[in-house]
């Protein structure tokens, strides 16, 4: 049986897709499928994908028109065999033992859903910075905890995760086609839903952050998304009565310092403190603002 149905949608990624199948096929854990969704490339993906498929036969490729991420994901699901499933971006990358860490951690403490760390990696590879990190393995089983632990209420990441297919299968639960922030919803959805939650430590999923193209992102088109899915995922803690904190759902005040079209610095002001990011996502400082009288 395969042990890990691994998702990933592909689009106009030539430059940085052969850094990510290298570390899939290169995964200490072997019976895994991974499963490449080209939806509708221009570039030269999908000769990439054949290339390796011709080297590993784990590798399964869907050729679709251009649908957005959501619907590669969804077709992949539904030929997916894996008994967990993972999803990986096209330009991001995972530690070899990543895989094998998850799925051992899962099936030794009998858990719906394993997660790891996250490391930020810049274009340049010149700064890099760990996100997310677990000193030990720990099982959460109730809803408040597993969304601490994640941080799903700021950051609803799906791809440093594995999931048992029977909670897609239980659920009826796809991603939204149509969308940007479509992790947010199936985020808290499949956590709330899943049994247990065990933290994995010592093994990392790198994410690739490019600061020049976070300057095209801010579409209106994005920040109504934005703004609709924080709405909706509010709506869904309220009424399935998770105790958190809402407040920390609402965007807050931000200002972006750029120089030459280029985001250097982005200030996010809470109600009573101001955190500094490098590039719009490394933290670098943190000041209070709260007046004592």
């Amino acid at each position: 049986m395969v042990k890990i149905s691994i998702i990933i949608p592909v689009y106009n990624v030539e430059k940085y897709l052969r850094q990510c199948l290298d570390s899939l096929i290169g995964q200490t854990l072997k019976n895994i499928e991974i499963i490449c969704v080209n939806d509708g490339s221009k570039d030269n993906s999908l000769e990439i994908l054949r290339e390796y498929k011709n080297k590993d036969s784990r590798i399964v490729i869907i050729d679709q028109i251009n649908q957005g991420v959501s619907v590669a994901r969804n077709n992949a699901l539904k030929i997916a065999k894996g008994e967990y499933i993972g999803f990986v971006d096209s330009d991001d990358w995972v530690d070899a033992d990543f895989f094998e860490k998850l799925y051992y951690s899962a099936i030794k403490n009998d858990c719906d859903i394993a997660v790891g760390g996250i490391a930020w990696n810049f274009t340049s590879g010149e700064l890099d910075f760990i996100d997310l990190k677990f000193k030990k393995s720990k099982i959460f089983n109730k809803t408040p905890d597993k969304y601490k632990i994640t941080r799903v209420a700021k950051a609803a990441y799906i791809w440093n995760k594995i999931y048992k297919k029977e909670l897609f299968e239980k659920l009826k639960l796809e991603f939204e086609p149509g969308i940007c922030y479509e992790d947010m919803m199936f985020s808290h959805i499949i956590l709330h839903e899943s049994e247990k939650l065990v933290t994995v430590p010592n093994t990392f999923y790198h994410y690739r952050a490019n600061p020049l193209s976070l300057v095209h992102n801010d579409t209106p088109e994005k920040k109504l998304d934005f703004k609709n899915e924080i709405l909706k995922t509010i709506d869904y803690v309220k009424k399935n009565k998770i105790k958190v904190n809402i407040a920390k759902y609402y965007p807050q005040n931000t200002k972006v310092i750029k120089f030459l079209g280029i985001p250097i610095l982005r200030i996010k002001n809470w109600e009573n403190y101001s955190i500094y990011y490098l590039f719009r996502v490394i933290p670098i400082l943190t000041i209070s603002t709260k007046r004592f009288f």
